[in-house]
Formats: structure tokens, sequence, C-alpha cells
């Protein structure tokens, strides 16, 4: 009989021991974030594992989220692309969703959203169309460089020729990067992460993760978060300023950091989650970035709702929709209220 526990303070590091051993365990399932969203957002964590012979053999990260307009839910893992169960077999992976399962209806929630990035075999449906973008690396960059059409690389160049720069920052940049991210995020009518939420990632990973920069003299125009992990390098956040377009400059930042990536040893650029054939897809693909399909499973208690409320949900775009018309900064107050609550 498998024997699901819940993970306590003090034994993080068997719970990453397992996320760096296991092939299909992400970024996502370390155990950091629950601090990181905890702190962020105050949401309740529920770490659920098997242990066999004193190993690790599975792992299912769950944060409960809640609130009026979108009800309850358990997901793994909200605002990251993956998350979901890792498992050495079938019968652990079986045994970590059954107590989900039961959490689930002990917490009386809506959704049990789980976000595998990989195919399995549980009794779930599919609860997403998103796809991940994957640019395999060469060790080296100019190899790189050739295998972009003419048209990306003239972008490049013009960004450069018009006195644009990039360079790493560790948090000492995260004021620059959100100023960028925030104006970005009213910009698009879509409520921004809370400064908080990008302090705690760089607080918590600030051995694996980054921020590149771009500026225009001594202007920064343009920025992305980076999070470095089992050679892959992962980007869930990046912005440039609108007014800046016609020179580039997101351009020159995803080409500085897939140079810096080629150069260091990396395999792996991770654009991340993209819907098909979207505008951000578009951008992603004419680096030669790949497809990987994304295996998210939600459970509901909604007749007739086969996924949990996301960022495109009516009533969402409904709170929304004059987003782009408010102040900066009522956005970046009230913003990360609503943000926080959308597992997205």
């Amino acid at each position: 009989m498998i024997e699901v526990r819940l993970l306590e303070n003090g034994e993080e590091k068997a719970w990453d021991d397992y996320v760096y051993r296991c092939p299909e365990a992400s970024h996502s399932h370390l155990s950091g974030w629950r601090r990181v969203i905890a702190r962020s957002y105050g949401h309740r964590s529920h770490y659920l594992y098997v242990q066999e012979n004193g190993a690790v053999k599975g792992i299912l990260p769950l944060i409960g989220m809640g609130n009026y307009f979108f009800g309850r839910s358990l997901v793994s893992m909200p605002f990251l692309d993956d998350g979901g169960i890792c498992a050495d077999n079938d019968q652990i992976g079986s045994g970590l969703f059954q107590e989900a399962l039961r959490l689930y209806g002990g917490e009386k929630a809506d959704f049990l959203d789980l976000r595998h990035r990989y195919a399995n075999n549980l009794d779930s449906p599919p609860g997403g169309e998103k796809v991940m973008m994957i640019l395999d690396l060469l060790d080296d960059p100019d190899e790189m460089w050739k295998r972009f059409d003419a048209k990306l690389r003239n972008q490049v160049r013009k960004a450069s020729k018009s006195g644009l720069t990039a360079g790493w920052s560790s948090k000492e940049g995260l004021s620059d990067f959100y100023k960028i991210f925030a104006a970005n995020m009213r910009d698009l009518g879509s409520p921004v992460h809370s400064h908080d939420f990008f302090g705690a990632i760089l607080d918590e990973f600030n051995d694996s993760t980054k921020i590149m920069l771009v500026r225009k003299d001594e202007d920064v125009i343009g920025g992305a978060v980076c999070i470095f992990f089992k050679g892959s390098m992962i980007v869930p956040w990046a912005s440039s300023l609108r007014e800046y377009f016609s020179i580039c400059p997101n351009n020159l930042l995803y080409w500085e950091m897939i140079r810096w990536g080629c150069k260091n040893g990396y395999q792996r650029f991770d654009f991340g989650r993209s819907s098909p054939d979207s505008g951000t897809y578009r951008f992603k693909k004419q680096w030669g970035a790949k497809e990987e399909p994304l295996h998210w499973q939600c459970v509901s208690r909604k007749i007739g709702r086969v996924a949990m409320p996301r960022a495109d949900d009516a009533r969402y775009r409904l709170i929304v929709r004059l987003w782009s018309h408010l102040p900066l900064s009522i956005t970046k107050f009230v913003g990360p209220l609503l943000r926080g609550q959308v597992s997205s």
C-alpha cells in the first residue's frame, strides 16, 4: 500500500534531491516555490510525497487558492508552466493522485489543476491547449547565429546599431525590470504580479536566477527573468517598453541570453508557454523553437467545466477590460491583489 506523506519543515533537502534526480521534474517542483508563493500571496501549500526504504520515490506539490470570483482550487503549480506528479512508477503516481483527490474533496475545492509536462496514465481530462517553445542550443554561438533567418539577424543588428546594450543583473536590477514589466502588463490590460513575488524568487533561488536588462543609453527599456536548471535556461517573464519596439529591444534581449547560454554550456532555451499561432508563439518560433505539448489535467465539480479559470476567462476579461487605461500607479497597487488569485 502506498503511504503518501505531507512535507514538513526540515525535509526539503530530501524533496529537492529527488527533483534533481528525477528526469521529469522541473524547477517548478523545487520546495522553495512554496515559500515564494506563501510570502508573495499567502497561499497554503500541500506538498505530497511518497517514501520507500528512506528514499523519496514520488512527489506532488499543491497550492491551495481561493477567491470570490473563481472559487477554490488546488493547483500544481500556479503562476508556472508545469508542476504535477513526478513518480518512479505508475503505482506511486496513482497513489499521489488519489491523495490529491482526497484533499480536493476535503477542501471542497472547485478545481484540481495538475500541470504535467509529460503524458501519463491518470484518469483525468485535459485542461488546456498551451504548448512549450524550446530551442536546442549549440556550443558555438556563431553557429547558432547562422541558423537564424536574415530578417531576425537584421533585427538584432538594428537594435545594436540603435545603441541598445544588454547585460546580466542580480536582485539590484529588479526595480528596473519591474518598472518595465508593470508598464507592459498595464498596456496589455493584464494585472501584474507583485514586486514581492519577483523579490521572493530572487531571494529563494539566488544561485539559479538572474535578470537581463536592455538599455538605451542609461535608460532601461527591456528585461527578462531567467532561471537556470538542469542544463536549461528558462524565461517565464520578459517585457520591453512599447515605444521602443521599432528598434527591436526584445530581439537583442533574447539573442544575448541565447548567446550567453551557448558559450556557457546550456543545452536548451525554454521560451515558456504560448497559445499556438498567437503573437508570442510566432515570436518564439522565429528563433527556431519547437513545440512541446503540455499535458495539463483538471478535475472539476462544475458541470461543463473541464479547466479552471485562467487569464482568458470571460469574468477575468471583464475585470481587466479597462486596465490599460488606468494610471500605472493604480495598476501596480491593485493588480497584484487580483493577479495572485489567478493561477495562469
